[in-house]
């Protein structure tokens, strides 16, 4: 059974919109566990919270439309104006645009690129000013394929670490700062 490209897209939207109501619905209660103007956060990976869950999804719709599928539209809406994006091998760029036309680049690879998130490497730290949530850190792991244009089996091409701030922005999230770091070429 194969599905259309619509209705892959009409998932990703119905998930994203669950994910922001959800989120939206639950506000972060600060109790006397606040320690100067911060939270006393005893576990920043909490795979319970509704964080967690909002931005991970986000995380993986962001990577799955733009990097797998080269539709690169989400990111105009997922990142800032002044998204900044360093690459250990790439270098840097410090423009929503500069970020968009790079991932756009995946497209004249001579293969097809793929991105495949490490299980269980996921791990979100909540940021607190004054007792209210405004960013959180997303720290994970994951791996790059690539799959010729002939009948060789997709292969491994480098793993990797990343760490992207997320903020709110308007009541919505977004990804302000990516880092990419730790490129290792398969053993």
């Amino acid at each position: 059974m194969t599905f259309k490209p619509t209705f892959f897209y009409i998932l990703i939207c119905l998930l994203i919109t669950n994910c922001k109501e959800h989120a939206s619905n639950n506000d972060v209660e600060i109790s006397h566990e606040q320690i100067h103007g911060r939270k006393n956060i005893t576990n920043h990976d909490d795979k319970q919270s509704d964080l967690y869950y909002t931005l991970k999804t986000k995380d993986s719709i962001m990577f799955e439309l733009s990097y797998n599928q080269l539709d690169t539209s989400i990111l105009e809406e997922i990142t800032t104006k002044d998204v900044e994006f360093y690459h250990d091998q790439g270098g840097a760029t410090y423009t929503q645009k500069d970020f968009i036309n790079g991932m756009k680049g995946l497209a004249n690879l001579s293969y097809k690129a793929r991105r495949e998130l490490k299980e269980g490497s996921t791990e979100v730290f909540p940021m607190y000013k004054n007792g209210e949530l405004y960013a959180a850190i997303l720290r994970a792991e994951h791996s790059f394929y690539a799959k010729e244009p002939n009948d060789k089996p997709e292969y491994l091409t480098s793993t990797a670490k990343y760490t992207t701030m997320w903020i709110l922005q308007n009541d919505e999230w977004k990804i302000s700062r990516i880092y990419s770091f730790d490129h290792q070429a398969p053993q």
